[in-house]
């Protein structure tokens, strides 16, 4: 079993639970602010099977996409979303 952990932007959140939903993927939705531009972002938490992570890795880039941003310190590439996949060794409803 695995914890995809996922920082997105903002923009994308909405679609992406959406489909999430639909595709009976469950997710918790956390807010969160950090980087270097210290924009507004989503920190998102999925558990799922090993066998699941191609589909969810598929969404993410489905909905999301890379942007270019330009600032006084010059011109970045900002990732949709940034993915963590951690082992995860129990998980517990209680």
């Amino acid at each position: 079993m695995k914890m995809i952990i996922a920082i997105v932007q903002d923009k994308f959140i909405d679609d992406l639970i959406d489909r999430f939903l639909t595709e009976d993927i469950y997710v918790t939705r956390l807010s969160s602010t950090g980087g270097f531009f210290k924009s507004g972002n989503t920190t998102l938490l999925l558990g799922c099977k090993d066998n699941e992570i191609k589909a969810i890795e598929d969404i993410f880039k489905e909905i999301t996409e890379k942007e270019e941003v330009v600032s006084e310190k010059g011109s970045f590439e900002v990732a949709g979303a940034t993915m963590f996949v951690v082992d995860l060794e129990e998980s517990k409803r209680i």
